[in-house]
């Protein structure tokens, strides 16, 4: 799938997975903090991680807010997306 074509349900979809395949975990709703689930900063970063690799570009971590939700992490891929 080429970088234009990621969609935020797409995105949303693939940030579900890796927190699924990594740490064993569901997400909460889309508005809600991911930390709400009990992940840590640590395991955020190991989801950015992931979506860099999925994406092909970095995600500056400094876009995001100090507790930031999966819609936030949607906006920051698409904001990085964009400019491939």
């Amino acid at each position: 799938m080429s970088a234009s074509t990621w969609s935020d349900d797409a995105i949303t979809a693939k940030i579900r997975e890796i927190a699924k395949t990594t740490f064993g975990m569901d997400l909460p709703d889309s508005n809600q903090p991911i930390k709400d689930s009990g992940l840590d900063s640590l395991a955020l970063i190991d989801i950015v991680m992931g979506l860099e690799e999925t994406f092909g570009c970095q995600l500056p971590l400094e876009r995001l807010p100090a507790n930031p939700t999966i819609n936030d992490f949607v906006t920051l891929a698409q904001s990085s997306l964009s400019k491939l």
